[in-house]
């Protein structure tokens, strides 16, 4: 793939004997070269990790407002001090509290003093009673009588939460002065509170964090060199710049050697062989005006604008733009695919109507057209052919070509039916059917309809229900091997927070299993799970509860563990996960992997939001990621969000799984091979019986009603029957198909 670039070489002076090539700065296209490098600016604005002295600087900033300026973690104890620079007669400190609900935490606050930062010996505890400081003028003041100490700590007894607004400290030979603004100072941890805080004055301006570039660029050379890339040229670049920064003083220098080091990367960047491809297949859309991972499928709530578009040029100088879907009419478009052979491409659209977002009774669905909801469409890659699959006031979305020539896809159609399968999901066809409903929230304005994997054939018809799962499942995408990989919501007599795991199933709904994080709590969904080529790992989003899709880039390797933080790797380190671990200050988004380093994404400078508020309508654009930190921008439209990056070109096809279903049998076999496995502290022989539990569908949309359970918003649970396990643990039984069902193991009493 040839790349026009945006630069050349010419020879600059390094210190005062040395001569180098490095690159110039690009002078074509100027449009394209400030769009480039305004966006690198952007990128450095949140782009390193809160530590804790960024937190606990914001004590020290000058700014009272009454809420929090730092906040460390849960610690035994808190602390945060600030180092004077020098050592100081001490008249006194004003310390301001936090003015709302938590204020009484700092209640019995400790200050101490030291001469080194090592040895402390404390001069004051509080008495117990809550001070404010910016509300009412009245701050903590603690006397020091002209002792001498660099450094004052403030701490509370632990394990507890230490949070102030602002921290004074004036010394005896001036006692105007606050000795403690924009002092250096530190914390003992940092919580999903804390942010950032920048001192004023020279460094006001770009950051131009050119020795964090300069490493991730040679991190990326080292890593292409091995795959037989020629390098040189931006090894010489990097060498030389690096050569240069000791002599490069003011702001002015060290940005334009910042620029020479982006430009070289860029490059490099887009010469990997990797980019086999000049076009992208993306999507333009105005993200759901209901920011939360379950609503944000809804047609109801979508807004209008965008479209299916190809961009051709990738990387280059000039990329174009395409639509693919202006004839249709102003709608919202979700998550493509792209056919094995790369000419067909499957979509999500729906009708925009201004009224339907205000209908207080979304419940019975009547009064809602029925292309204002999510329907599944199909076109050729240059737009013509459109058809349209499904129809119905059912939300259709999430389409995935599989292997076998039939279609994947979530949907709503699961409805109320206590079995699940072929005759369900025809039945949606001709009729307007109930649906069913998450149980931990919602009402008739805001019925939140459980989605589940469906499949159908290329033309839209034989539509069968895969799934029996009474609660929701995201994110599908097919495997090396051909089976679904896709997030599931399993909190069935458990808090319903954390628990969107990672599963797989065969296409005809057999052989379903976890994957990961069927018990982890961090990150809350595992969305957007892709295999990587040429890889066991696949990559996901760390998203949210309590917003749409978008968060922190992970890697998991599935081989290593089923739950927890060890088989995950951060590509994205300066995102937490959100929610979880705090709401971050920037996001990423659809994830498409083209090795375990490299990777198409979508990037948000702008924070995610939360249930409650709209998302940014122009939030992300185009990326092209690597593992070392590198992110270039392909492609950002400033007025709408650009989305769901994926190559224009054809792709292996992953063997077909033969089906194992008839579809008119009504009952499954299940063989048990010994109950006691897992089973601690039973004795063998113990278990007589099982009970077959089976869980029926949320029928009305109302919040925790029925409230059911020890966490108020469990399932209902109904009895099929009880069969006998034999004395080795074994158990061989029928039960109905397309049926969701646990299991309970019971004694001779």
């Amino acid at each position: 793939m040839q790349h026009q670039g945006l630069r050349a070489c010419v020879a600059i002076q390094v210190g005062l004997f040395c001569c180098v090539a490095v690159a110039q700065l690009p002078t074509a296209i100027p449009d394209r070269v400030q769009e480039v490098e305004a966006d690198w600016l952007l990128q450095e604005k949140d782009s390193r990790p809160v530590t804790t002295r960024d937190d606990a600087l914001s004590a020290v900033d000058g700014v009272k407002d009454g809420g929090w300026a730092f906040h460390t973690g849960q610690d035994n104890p808190p602390w945060w001090h600030v180092d004077l620079g020098r050592p100081h007669e001490l008249s006194h400190a004003l310390i301001y509290n936090r003015c709302d609900g938590a204020a009484g935490r700092m209640s019995r606050i400790i200050v101490l003093l030291s001469d080194d930062g090592e040895d402390w010996r404390q001069v004051y505890q509080h008495n117990g009673e809550t001070f404010y400081g910016a509300t009412d003028g009245k701050p903590l003041r603690v006397d020091l009588k002209g002792q001498a100490a660099r450094f004052l700590r403030t701490q509370v007894d632990g394990p507890a939460f230490l949070h102030l607004d602002e921290v004074e400290v004036y010394g005896s030979a001036e006692p105007e002065k606050n000795l403690a603004l924009w002092a250096d100072a530190d914390q003992s941890s940092i919580s999903q509170w804390s942010s950032r805080s920048e001192r004023p004055g020279p460094g006001d301006g770009p950051g131009y964090m050119l020795e964090e570039v300069l490493e991730r660029g040679r991190r990326l050379t080292a890593h292409l060199r091995k795959a037989g890339v020629e390098t040189r040229g931006c090894r010489g670049v990097l060498d030389a710049v690096s050569a240069a920064l000791p002599t490069a003083r003011t702001s002015e220098a060290r940005g334009e050697l910042w620029r020479r080091a982006h430009w070289a990367i860029r490059e490099l960047s887009f010469s990997n062989p990797l980019l086999d491809f000049d076009d992208l297949l993306f999507v333009k859309r105005v993200p759901s005006s209901f920011s939360h991972m379950s609503d944000q499928y809804y047609g109801w709530w979508s807004r209008p604008g965008g479209g299916i578009y190809i961009l051709k040029g990738l990387g280059g100088d000039t990329p174009t733009t395409h639509c693919l879907t202006s004839a249709m009419p102003e709608g919202s478009f979700l998550r493509p695919d792209l056919s094995y052979d790369g000419r067909k491409i499957l979509f999500a659209y729906c009708k925009f109507y201004p009224n339907v977002r205000g209908i207080r009774n979304k419940e019975t669905k009547v009064e809602i057209p029925e292309d204002a909801f999510y329907h599944v469409f199909e076109m050729n890659v240059d737009g013509t052919g459109l058809r349209q699959l499904t129809r119905g006031r059912y939300d259709d979305f999430d389409a995935r070509y599989l292997p076998n020539g039939e279609i994947l896809f979530l949907s709503t159609r699961r409805g109320q039916f206590l079995r699940t399968g072929r005759h369900s999901a025809m039945a949606t066809l001709n009729a307007t059917l109930p649906d069913c409903y998450v149980r931990c929230g919602g009402d008739a304005y805001r019925p939140v309809a459980v989605y589940t994997l469906h499949v159908m054939d290329a033309d839209g018809g034989d539509i069968r229900g895969i799934s029996p799962f009474e609660n929701f499942e995201w994110t599908p995408s097919v495997t090396h091997d051909g089976r679904i990989i896709y997030a599931r919501w399993d909190y069935i007599d458990r808090h319903n927070m954390p628990y969107m795991g990672l599963w797989s199933v065969n296409p005809d709904g057999t052989n379903p299993r976890s994957v990961y994080g069927n018990f982890t709590h961090s990150p809350h969904c595992t969305f957007e799970a892709r295999c990587i080529p040429g890889s066991d790992r696949i990559i996901f989003t760390a998203s949210a509860h309590h917003a749409i899709t978008g968060g922190s880039i992970a890697l998991l390797d599935p081989m290593a563990e089923f739950d927890g933080k060890d088989p995950i790797t951060r590509l994205t380190p300066g995102v937490p996960f959100p929610e979880i671990e705090g709401w971050p200050t920037t996001y990423y988004a659809n994830p498409y992997p083209l090795s375990e380093e490299h990777y198409l994404v979508a990037w948000s400078p702008v924070p995610i939001n939360g249930q409650g508020s709209q998302p940014a309508a122009d939030a992300l654009g185009l990326y092209l990621l690597d593992a070392f930190g590198n992110q270039e921008l392909i492609y950002r439209d400033p007025e709408i969000s650009s989305m769901y990056p994926i190559p224009l070109r054809a792709r292996q096809r992953p063997p077909s799984i033969a089906g194992a279903v008839d579809w008119e049998e009504p009952e499954g076999r299940f063989l048990l091979l010994d109950v006691y496995k897992g089973l601690e502290g039973v004795g063998r022989g113990d278990i007589k019986r099982l009970r077959i539990v089976g869980v029926p569908p949320k029928t009305q949309p109302v919040m925790n009603s029925p409230n059911l359970g020890a966490t108020r918003d469990d399932p209902g649970k109904y009895v099929l029957g009880t069969v006998p396990v034999a004395e080795d643990g074994s158990a061989y039984f029928r039960v109905p198909a397309g049926t969701s069902v646990f299991f309970q193991a019971l004694d001779e009493d």
